[in-house]
């Protein structure tokens, strides 16, 4: 929002400089985002007057001048303009003026003669495009002056960022209000009395009918006959050019200026072409067209709100006019609007339509609806002091739906307390008086208030210490710790156990990666999920319409596009949540966690030849994944996820739950991620589930003192015998088993081609005395045994 410094004068005396004024406004909450100061590059630039007019004598199309600046010494300036003759009052820059463009004014010599200064176009001063000749200015104009003070040009622009809040904020009437609600001062509002005629407005001039009445709330409207549309003045074609319009003749200029001065959007129509004379607010018909003042066709299709006469539209409500009603030179009458329109709807359309005014963006904010009728009669009175014409007695109002005051109570206690400050009751009330708000005294620590109109962001008490605060002075509260006990706070179960897995994968040398909770509908099928998934109804883009139900496909996706960037040795760890939908319609959401690894181990100075990571790799992660979260129980199956290459994966189970999944993904997925230099490997646990079976306790056992006997066994089984269960079975066999572990695999030409030798490394230990001979045959009797029996192994000869 822009102000100027010379305009918002009329409405506020303002004493202070311009720093004052921009801290001031700063601290009240108009952020103040820029400030240009007018007219710094005509400095040294005056008023003089041609007191003398000779040719050159060394060139014909030069003139060799005496100007008059006011001062004891006239100046001799050599002019090349073909435009300025004997009396002509001018635009002279003096010497060490910097006019736009860092052109410097020196004394300098032009064909032989000396020349003192300069005399100025509109192109040389950067104020305009005629650049054939010199300025020439009445013969009043003040000699001596400088030229920026004469043409007000001198002004200062504030350049304020309103918060959405404040829409009352937008105008040099509200901003007025806040300095003088800050400074204690009083407000000039405009004075206005229109030249009315006894004619009535409700002789059949006009007829306004409301058929929306959910989206236009207010409808209000004047008629001036025999106006005389032209140029606007030069002070009201100066205000909108300081607010960066392009001003178009006196009653559009007109509407224009009240805009910024009373922040309420206006539209003249002229009156001859509406048909019918009749108003209608309505919602538009589809395929309906009109042609809007920016001269592009619409087409509307959705039911927005329009203004329309008997047979056409006339204009998009609150957003922009048509063509067809608008004002010219040849408009005698006009019909004056000012109405108010849903805040919801003005976006809706403005978003849809593609289209967005000055307008727009007040009524997309929410108005005062309380003062259409006001504006209304001030706006009448400038159009008809601009153009002579004249006011019908009277004014059209159609108010659907009245405004309601709201009363909030203020607790002067809590108001204390809150801002840490013992600030009187009597500060309290001028401060809000001083804001336009209406106070009642209920007792001696309440007051009851009552917000205007305009200032439809106070709801609740909060917003009450919110103004008082900023215009009490942030400045003026101590900096003061609170005396209250405050106690630090806890951190939610989950988020404890969130921490803890980061912390875990990390140590194990993982790389955590964070990605977005929505994927495609493209990788739903790509993963052939086929369970209810959670979509967007307004995804952002098509990368983002569904919550995600499972990690798999983020995480493949930052190995494709880090295998893409030619990076290697890829160890990923993602824990997030995952989404699936509720029968309510709400979502349910999962804790998982994630690992990914594509590529080679590190290369070392003594190891300079890394191997690729492969399914015993991510086995060894997920392993002490479990282990360091306290899950030791549990069995791994061969896996039939159609996600992942089967006998390269296994499924984690506790008893008949199924915690996870781990692998190398199928290669038809690898394909269709466009993962095509490494493999990869992916395992997915579910955090939430896997959380019931830690266990509670960690038991502390005593290292045992007494020694340890290895057995070693060469076992053949059949190809298709999963050694895993096997390994479970044989060290559940034996309190007197420590551990178990596979150290070879052989199959070949050796043993039958159907069959597989595996070495079994089994360590065993006594824990309270020296194992002897016969509890180790018996131990191994019983694992061959149980070997036979279950898994049809046999002794390797």
């Amino acid at each position: 929002m822009l102000i100027s410094l010379d305009w918002l004068k009329q409405y506020v005396d303002i004493k202070e400089d311009i720093k004052e004024l921009e801290n001031t406004l700063t601290m009240i909450g108009q952020e103040v985002e820029a400030i240009e100061e007018q007219g710094k590059e005509l400095a040294k630039v005056v008023i003089g007057q041609i007191t003398e007019y000779g040719k050159h004598p060394e060139a014909e199309k030069l003139t060799l001048l005496k100007v008059n600046i006011g001062e004891e010494e006239e100046l001799q300036i050599v002019c090349g303009a073909p435009n300025h003759k004997l009396g002509d009052k001018v635009v002279v820059a003096t010497i060490g003026a910097v006019l736009p463009g860092d052109f410097k004014i020196k004394k300098s010599k032009i064909r032989g003669v000396e020349s003192q200064g300069m005399l100025c176009s509109e192109v040389e001063l950067g104020l305009g495009n005629d650049g054939d000749g010199i300025i020439i200015l009445p013969e009043d104009a003040p000699l001596g002056v400088e030229y920026r003070v004469y043409k007000k040009l001198n002004d200062v622009i504030f350049e304020l960022e309103i918060t959405p809040n404040r829409p009352d904020c937008l105008s040099y009437i509200g901003i007025a209000r806040e300095i003088a609600a800050y400074y204690g001062r009083k407000i000039k509002c405009p004075e206005f009395e229109s030249k009315k005629i006894i004619e009535s407005i409700n002789t059949g001039h006009i007829d306004v009918r409301i058929e929306d009445k959910e989206r236009c709330k207010r409808f209000s409207g004047k008629v001036i006959k025999n106006i005389k549309v032209q140029e606007s003045p030069e002070w009201l074609k100066n205000r909108l050019i300081s607010m960066g319009l392009k001003p178009i003749n006196n009653v559009v200029d007109a509407t224009n200026y009240i805009l910024f001065e009373c922040n309420q959007p206006l539209h003249a129509y002229d009156l001859t072409k509406i048909n019918d004379r009749k108003i209608i607010v309505r919602k538009s018909l589809n395929g309906e067209k009109i042609v809007t003042l920016d001269g592009v066709e619409r087409e509307l299709n959705k039911g927005e709100l329009i203004i329309a006469d008997a047979e056409k539209p006339l204009g998009i409500a609150g957003i922009m006019g048509g063509e067809s009603s608008k004002v010219t030179e040849e408009t005698t009458e006009i019909f004056l609007e000012c109405a108010y329109f849903t805040p919801e709807n003005i976006r809706k359309t403005s978003k849809e339509l593609g289209l967005s005014s000055d307008s727009s963006y007040r009524f997309e904010r929410g108005l005062d609806i309380e003062n259409t009728a006001e504006v209304l009669e001030r706006a009448a009175d400038l159009i008809s002091q601009l153009t002579g014409g004249e006011v019908l007695e009277g004014c059209i109002d159609k108010y659907i739906e009245k405004y309601e005051k709201i009363e909030i109570p203020l607790n002067i206690e809590k108001l204390r307390k809150f801002m840490g400050k013992n600030i009187e009751i009597d500060v309290v009330g001028k401060i809000l008086t001083n804001l336009g708000i209406n106070i009642k005294t209920l007792n001696s620590t309440t007051i009851i208030a009552t917000p205007p109109s305009y200032r439809g962001d106070l709801t609740r008490t909060a917003d009450l210490y919110e103004e008082i605060i900023r215009m009490y002075g942030f400045d003026n509260i101590e900096n003061k710790m609170p005396e209250e006990n405050i106690r630090p706070g806890v951190k939610d179960s989950m988020t404890v156990v969130v921490d803890e897995a980061k912390e875990i994968l990390a140590k194990l040398g993982l790389q955590e990666v964070i990605n977005y909770s929505f994927i495609s509908k493209d990788a739903i099928k790509m993963l052939g999920i086929t369970e209810p998934t959670l979509e967007i109804t307004n995804p952002i883009s098509d990368d983002m319409a569904v919550m995600r139900p499972t990690l798999i496909y983020s995480l493949l996706s930052n190995v494709r596009d880090n295998l893409n960037r030619n990076q290697n040795g890829l160890r990923f760890f993602e824990v997030s949540r995952v989404f699936t939908p509720k029968e309510d319609g709400l979502a349910n959401e999962t804790l998982r966690t994630s690992i990914a690894l594509a590529g080679k181990t590190f290369k070392t100075l003594w190891d300079p030849k890394p191997e690729a990571m492969d399914f015993y790799t991510l086995k060894g992660f997920v392993e002490k994944f479990l282990e360091y979260m306290g899950v030791t129980r549990y069995q791994l199956d061969r896996s039939e996820d159609n996600n992942f290459h089967p006998g390269r994966s296994a499924d984690i189970r506790i008893g008949k739950v199924k915690i996870g999944t781990f692998g190398e993904i199928h290669p038809e997925l690898a394909e269709n991620m466009d993962i095509k230099r490494e493999r990869a490997y992916v395992a997915e646990l579910d955090l939430t589930t896997l959380l019931n079976y830690r266990a509670k306790k960690v038991k502390y056992e005593r290292i045992v003192k007494y020694p340890e006997v290895t057995r070693d066994l060469a076992v053949v089984l059949d190809r298709d015998v999963l050694v895993g269960k096997m390994l479970e079975d044989i060290k559940k066999s034996s309190n007197l088993i420590e551990s178990v572990a596979i150290f070879d695999v052989y199959q070949g030409e050796k043993i039958e081609a159907d069959k597989k030798s595996v070495a079994i490394s089994i360590v065993l230990r006594k824990k309270d005395g020296t194992l002897e001979e016969s509890d180790i045959n018996i131990t191994v009797d019983k694992i061959l045994k149980l070997i036979a029996k279950n898994y049809n192994g046999e002794i390797r000869q």
